[in-house]
């Protein structure tokens, strides 16, 4: 019954969290739409308010300016942008994490630490960054390596759709050995393994291919030092590889270019350089055969 092209002002709320319920199941292909949890945070992020009693809302307008037009409070972009990047991010790389109910998203960095810091270490959650648009990031509990018995909860850098691109999530957590289980108290392998990427057994073309890993340096394990006898990249020869030290295509030359008075003797340069130049006369087949004779 809304007069075409004729757009009020102020909205409720609650018509406010209808469409962009609505939005957020039609981008993601799902029926697992925004929760009330997830309204509240957004309510909280639309107003600048630290309630979280949904009824506080509900009767609450909203206006086109705060909506999309004023950038939110120490932010370079307004309400509408940083959700929209959320729904971009999500409908190209995190639609089946989001509808396996493993991306909570909606929750800021003080809750993402209170939930936290009452689980084991090695607990994580994603959420999504509230600086960056289109970003989500990996919070994480954990010891503080610099204070014994100190626990803290860690943020990493968001990942955005360019990040995504490289190296998909699941991949990424899985390169991470700190993080044990995703909120409240899932195996990390139990709900991202089946996404992994298989790892590659062959070569293609002849070409062994590079993978890329992802680190946190100051919660990496060190290599161990190898043992005795072992390399890096422990390769066996081939039964055309001469094992040799010295291979004798040239005579021995000494190395003694004076004379015993000290003095520099230039007839010993000049004969080595007349034994390499009747060497490089020579057919090479020939020096191969009499090395081999």
């Amino acid at each position: 019954g809304r007069v075409p092209f004729l757009v009020p002002d102020k909205v409720l709320w609650t018509q406010l969290c209808e469409a962009l319920d609505m939005k957020y199941k039609a981008e993601m292909h799902s029926g697992r739409g925004l929760t009330e949890d997830n309204l509240v945070f957004l309510a909280q992020k639309a107003f600048s308010s630290s309630r979280n009693n949904p009824e506080d809302f509900r009767n609450m307008t909203i206006s086109w300016a705060q909506f999309n037009r004023e950038n939110l409070p120490g932010r370079n972009f307004t309400f509408w942008q940083w959700f929209d990047g959320v729904v971009e991010l999500m409908k190209k790389h995190l639609k089946p994490h989001w509808n396996d109910g493993a991306i909570l998203g909606f929750v800021n960095k003080q809750q993402a630490q209170d939930m936290l810091l009452s689980k084991p270490n090695g607990t994580f959650l994603l959420r999504f960054s509230d600086s960056e648009i289109g970003g989500i990031t990996i919070a994480w509990v954990a010891e503080n390596p610099n204070k014994q018995g100190e626990r803290l909860v860690w943020n990493l850098l968001p990942y955005t759709t360019k990040d995504f691109s490289i190296r998909s999530l699941a991949d990424r957590i899985s390169d991470l050995n700190h993080l044990l289980f995703l909120y409240p108290d899932r195996a990390k392998d139990e709900v991202f393994a089946k996404y992994y990427t298989p790892p590659l057994s062959k070569p293609v073309d002849g070409y062994v291919k590079p993978q890329i890993k992802q680190v946190v340096p100051e919660f990496t394990t060190p290599n161990p030092e190898p043992s005795t006898g072992v390399t890096f990249m422990d390769q066996t020869a081939s039964s055309s590889t001469t094992h040799s030290n010295s291979f004798g295509v040239y005579s021995s030359i000494s190395d003694n270019m004076l004379d015993p008075d000290g003095e520099f003797d230039l007839e010993d340069p000049m004969d080595v350089a007349r034994h390499v130049e009747e060497l490089l006369r020579r057919p090479m087949a020939n020096q191969w055969s009499s090395q081999q004779s």
